[in-house]
């Protein structure tokens, strides 16, 4: 049976070149299906399925943003440094995603598609020791809904304006993604105008707009992996 396993981290390194290093899976973390990824379960499938294994967005065979140059374990997990095909639209989009990203110092959704080999229960969590992977996948700025923007801040009330001014900086670089559609284009301008809104809220002696916090929730789904 083929798990679906997601890993939110920080991006490692993205270069104009198009060569991005992330983390798609990290170790000694229990997902939401109670299974834990050991140091060492990866090494196998690496080392009999290394050049077979994709690059895809979204879990999407149509879909190949970019070209595995490395793979391998580290201390932290299973680290990937990936080419991105810069002369294709979907290649290109991904990689100023990542730019958009790195540059706001926020957290890029990975996750791999994977088979349980060897595991071992301890109380109520799986931990695997083996896994067999099929593939790397990369859940960027915008989801499998390509109308659902994902964002950080989950709870906007208690959003600080650190939070904003960094959501703020990303949406902003987002806008220069060329391959975008007006309609993408027109929903990040308005949660720009929405989030300029709750930042001003957030100077000292004013209180957040509720209203303005309902319209923006009515635009922005957080995708929760």
């Amino acid at each position: 049976m083929n798990n679906i396993i997601t890993c939110s981290k920080e991006i490692k390194e993205v270069d104009p070149q198009g060569t991005v290093l992330f983390y798609a899976n990290t170790f000694g973390n229990t997902d939401s299906d109670k299974d834990m990824s050991m140091p060492g379960s990866f090494k196998k499938s690496i080392s009999e399925n290394g050049p077979r294994i994709r690059h895809l967005k979204y879990h999407d065979t149509r879909l190949m943003p970019g070209v595995i140059k490395e793979i391998s374990e580290d201390q932290t997990g299973l680290l990937v440094k990936s080419q991105l095909i810069l002369n294709t639209q979907l290649g290109k989009e991904t990689y100023e995603e990542y730019k958009a990203m790195f540059d706001a110092g926020k957290q890029m959704e990975h996750s791999v598609r994977v088979e349980a080999i060897k595991s071992v229960m301890k109380a109520d969590v799986r931990e695997v020791s083996e896994w067999k992977l099929w593939e790397v996948s990369t859940l960027s700025a915008w989801g499998a809904n390509s109308q659902a923007l994902a964002i950080s801040v989950k709870n906007m009330k208690d959003a600080t304006r650190e939070d904003l001014e960094s959501e703020l900086t990303y949406l902003k670089a987002l806008l220069n993604i060329q391959s975008y559609t007006d309609y993408k284009l027109e929903q990040i301008e308005k949660q720009i105008s929405y989030l300029d809104k709750l930042k001003a809220a957030l100077q000292p002696g004013n209180s957040t707009d509720s209203r303005t916090l309902q319209e923006l929730n009515k635009l922005l789904t957080v995708i929760k992996k």
